[in-house]
C-alpha cells in the first residue's frame, strides 16, 4: 500500500508542477502539451516520468541540453513523502482523503508562494471548503465528536487570530493578509492545543531559514520572505508528530 501510495504521489506531483506552472492560466493546463521552457520543443511521453526521467536526464532537456528546474523533483517526491505520512498517521479512512486532498493544494501553495510572494485566496477558500464538508460529513457518520470540531474552530481562531494581530500590528509589514485565512485552515487541521506546537515550529524554521539567508547573503535584512511555506510545513510535523513533541517538551520543563 506505501508503495502504491507513493507512485499516486509522484503522479500527483507532476500535476502539481503543472498547476504551479500554469496557475495563471489554468486551461492550458488542458489545452497545452508539455514542452521544454527553453527550446520549447514538445516533450515526450516517456520523458515525463514522474522523478526517474529527471535522473535519467540528468537534469537537462534532451533536445537543448539546458538545465531542468530541480522543482519538479522536489515536488514529486515531496507528493509521495506527504501522501506516505498522511497514510501512516489515518490510514485508509475518510480522514486521509480529505487531509491528502487538502495537502496537495497546500503544496501548490507553498511553490507558488516561494516563487510569487503571493498566496492564491481561490486555493485557500478551497481548502477551507473541503474541511468544512470533511467535519460535516464526519459528524454526521459520528467520525468526529462535538467537541473536536470546537478544537477545530478554536485552531482556527488561534492561528489566525495570532496571524492578523501580526498583521496589524506591522501593517502588513510583517506578511501579508493572505496569511489570515492560511494560518485560519491549518490551524483547523492540526485542533487545539496541538495548533500551538504548529505555530513554534512555523516560526522557528522560519527565522532560522530567513537567518540563514542571510549568511548567504541571498537575502537582506529587510528582504521579504515568504511565509506561507512554514506554516504548512508546522502543521504538517505537528499533524504527525505533536504529540511526541509535547511530551518530549513537557518533560523537559517540568
Amino acid at each position: 500500500m506505501y508503495l502504491i501510495v507513493a507512485i499516486l504521489g509522484l503522479l500527483l506531483g507532476s500535476f502539481l508542477n503543472v498547476i504551479v506552472l500554469r496557475f495563471d492560466d489554468l486551461k492550458t493546463i488542458f489545452l497545452t502539451r508539455s514542452h521544454c521552457i527553453h527550446c520549447k520543443k514538445e516533450i515526450k511521453w516517456y520523458d515525463l516520468v514522474p522523478f526517474f526521467s529527471y535522473i535519467a536526464l540528468f537534469g537537462k532537456c534532451r533536445f537543448c541540453k539546458k538545465e531542468i528546474s530541480i522543482q519538479y523533483p522536489l515536488v514529486e517526491v515531496g507528493t509521495a513523502i506527504i501522501l506516505c505520512l498522511l497514510f501512516w498517521q489515518f490510514g485508509l479512512t475518510l480522514a486521509f482523503f480529505a487531509y491528502g486532498l487538502i495537502f496537495l493544494i497546500l503544496i501548490v501553495i507553498f511553490v507558488y508562494d516561494i516563487l510569487h510572494l503571493l498566496i492564491p485566496d481561490a486555493l485557500v477558500w478551497l481548502c477551507i471548503g473541503i474541511w468544512a464538508i470533511y467535519l460535516i460529513i464526519s459528524y454526521f457518520f459520528g467520525l468526529t465528536p462535538l467537541f473536536m470540531i470546537l478544537n477545530s474552530l478554536y485552531g482556527a481562531l488561534a492561528l489566525g487570530g495570532f496571524l492578523a494581530l501580526l498583521v496589524i500590528i506591522s501593517k502588513e509589514k510583517w506578511m501579508g493578509a493572505g496569511d489570515i485565512k492560511l494560518g485560519a485552515i491549518l490551524g483547523a487541521m492540526v485542533f487545539w492545543p496541538q495548533v500551538l506546537v504548529s505555530t513554534f515550529l512555523a516560526f522557528t524554521i522560519g527565522a532560522i531559514v530567513g537567518l540563514f539567508l542571510i549568511a548567504i547573503k541571498k537575502k537582506k535584512l529587510q528582504g521579504k520572505v515568504p511565509f506561507a511555506p512554514f506554516l504548512i510545513l508546522g502543521t504538517l510535523i505537528a499533524l504527525i508528530w505533536a504529540e511526541p513533541i509535547l511530551v518530549w517538551y513537557l518533560g523537559g520543563v517540568l
